[in-house]
């Protein structure tokens, strides 16, 4: 009984108090915890930095691209990259909220997409503008899914993709809803539904870099149906790609002595379609040296070579970041350059030789 009456006499102090502090508590403490409602709300969540960057190092980490050092390894402040050099299965327990887990980083910015998408429906917004961020949410939502499942799905096979375990496809921002692992083949089904949907709202030029374009959108395509395969399709999306942009930089103009040979400037710019970056503390320049494998399979004359790499005091090499301008970020977006790659293989995969020649001889004429 006294429980009771507790409940009754919270029940009413709380409807005194809500109705005599309403306009206090309409005031909001914080901007954060703002709901965004309107076009402009929902382009500032898909501007805000991290819907660019933070995408997953897991597979480069893991690599053997390149080494470290023991006593640099030692050095690490995160023990998550350490694990995953060295292939430590401790990785997969590190806790959920961490700020480094990149699971956690790879979903926070498709429910970022999800709110845009959803609240749009929900407000029954139309124009332009309102497509504009529909086709951003949908093709930024597709990248963080093919990002995602290059590391935690294992490579698309036609004949096991029903079954193989892929990505949790989320395309709701409600939290209370159960996440269920889809299979490879609907993880790569629905990226490719968010792309062709995204293609028709998006426009050939945005504001910035880190923004989808329909370049950007059908770059994505091609990159997909290439993991996939589906070399027809990967050679008409990059082609649909390189129509709306083709700039190739010219490594005979960049000085192979600077720092940064191609930071991110007006050169770097000429052939990003979409940037997009990943960052390790591990990854950061002169800490990651590379292979001599790997050094060993650029030639003599190729200009990539010189503009790529750089010399340690120890005589080994690193990799000199692109597009970034930071010694431990790398470019994760779309290029020119990787159409025209796109195109030579899916060309030579489909016997189309002469055509794959052309694509590496664009790429050649530049030099890179």
């Amino acid at each position: 009984m006294k429980n009771r009456i507790n409940l009754f006499v919270l029940s009413i102090l709380g409807a005194v108090f809500l109705t005599g502090c309403e306009d206090f508590l309409n005031e909001k403490s914080d901007k954060k915890l703002a709901i965004p409602t309107t076009l402009a709300d929902y382009q500032a969540l898909l501007n805000y930095g991290d819907v660019s960057a933070n995408y997953c190092t897991a597979g480069e980490v893991s690599s053997d691209d390149f080494y470290v050092t023991d006593a640099n390894l030692n050095s690490l402040n995160y023990p998550q990259n350490k694990r995953l050099y060295s292939w430590l299965p401790e990785y997969i327990s590190m806790p959920y909220s961490s700020g480094y887990n990149e699971w956690f980083n790879c979903y926070k910015i498709i429910f970022v997409c999800n709110t845009v998408l959803d609240g749009i429906e929900k407000n029954g917004t139309f124009g332009a503008e309102a497509n504009n961020l529909k086709g951003q949410a949908l093709a930024i939502r597709a990248f963080r899914l093919l990002d995602g499942a290059q590391v935690w799905a294992p490579a698309y096979n036609e004949q096991t993709a029903n079954t193989d375990l892929g990505m949790v496809v989320r395309l709701n921002p409600d939290m209370t809803l159960p996440s269920v692992r889809s299979s490879v083949k609907q993880t790569y089904e629905q990226i490719i539904s968010d792309l062709t949907a995204a293609i028709p709202l998006l426009p050939d030029v945005q504001p910035g870099p880190t923004l989808p374009t329909k370049a950007a959108a059908y770059g994505i395509l091609a990159r997909t149906y290439l993991f996939m395969g589906e070399y027809e399709k990967a050679l008409l999306n990059a082609r649909e790609a390189i129509t709306r942009k083709n700039n190739l930089i010219d490594f005979n103009g960049l000085d192979p002595n600077a720092s940064m040979p191609i930071p991110f400037t007006k050169t770097a710019s000429e052939e990003l379609i979409f940037r997009t970056i990943f960052s390790s503390e591990i990854l950061r320049q002169p800490m990651a040296k590379i292979s001599e494998a790997l050094y060993g399979l650029y030639q003599e004359n190729d200009l990539r070579k010189q503009i790529y790499f750089g010399k340690n005091a120890d005589k080994s090499y690193y990799f000199r970041a692109t597009h970034t301008n930071s010694l431990s970020s790398l470019p994760r977006g779309i290029t020119t350059a990787e159409l025209f790659l796109i195109i030579a293989e899916s060309s030579a995969r489909l016997n189309k030789m002469s055509e794959a020649a052309e694509a590496l001889n664009q790429l050649g004429i530049k030099g890179g």
